[in-house]
């Protein structure tokens, strides 16, 4: 296997508390990884540690065998795509001018883009299925048509791996299967690695090749959708009675 990133015991401090403590692990070229967990268990914490976002106090972060922190903020761009929770929604550009921020990590200081910067932001908007509202304004769209730009900018950006924060929240089931059949292209066909923190245990269930599940900010169970989605763990970790099924493909699903 190749890591891409491994985190060795890391723990991340807010005013004075852990929210991270003691958390390993690694992410193989290839990964699809949902990280899951309850309200306040360290899901974003943990990502944003990853990419060198926040600092920790213990332990390392190292991406491709270098301490993440040594990369600078455009090279490590042209590496990882980060889509947060909550992107600026009210941002005064149209579609065609976000998707194309995906390029800023390849063009120079006062560089206008390229043939090539407009080629791969004009198939991302085609992948995204976002093409017909290039010349919209972002704030004249709906909530999962924000999402879909925002990951056509990621797309854009031709790194090898992306890192989302629950990019189907608060998205009606459509788009939110639509994101993870894409997400599922893009790492099954394309060859992306993919991390993201989610709610949905059953579609974390249904598409990715491993999952990890935090509570209180520790790294509880790690695995196969079919070793971490077990009732009684679950019902621990949430707090909830839970019990499990088998969807039609075989891949486990909660009843809470």
């Amino acid at each position: 296997m190749n890591t891409l990133i491994e985190a060795k015991r890391i723990g991340v401090e807010y005013d004075g508390e852990y929210v991270l403590r003691g958390v390993s692990v690694g992410i193989e070229k290839g990964d699809f990884i949902s990280i899951l967990g309850p309200n306040g268990s360290g899901k974003t914490t943990l990502i944003r540690a990853l990419l060198g976002l926040v600092g920790v106090r213990e332990g390392t972060v190292r991406f491709l065998d270098r301490p993440v922190t040594d990369y600078r903020p455009r090279e490590l761009a042209r590496r990882v795509s980060f889509l947060p929770q909550n992107p600026p929604v009210t941002l005064p550009f149209l579609v065609r001018d976000i998707v194309m921020m995906g390029r800023f990590p390849y063009l120079g200081r006062f560089e206008i883009e390229r043939e090539k910067d407009v080629a791969a932001a004009e198939h991302a908007m085609d992948i995204m299925g976002v093409k017909k509202l290039a010349g919209r304004h972002l704030t004249e769209l709906s909530g999962g048509e924000v999402k879909r730009v925002f990951i056509a900018q990621a797309v854009a950006q031709e790194s090898d791996i992306l890192f989302l924060d629950e990019p189907t929240a608060s998205l009606d089931i459509s788009y939110q299967v639509g994101i993870f059949e894409m997400l599922e292209t893009f790492n099954a066909k394309m060859g992306k690695t993919v991390v993201l923190v989610t709610h949905d245990i059953n579609h974390a269930a249904r598409y990715a090749r491993r999952i990890l599940l935090l509570k209180e900010g520790k790294v509880v169970h790690e695995g196969s959708a079919e070793e971490v989605v077990q009732g009684e763990e679950l019902s621990r970790v949430f707090d909830i009675r839970i019990t499990v099924e088998r969807d039609r493909h075989g891949k486990p699903f909660v009843i809470a």
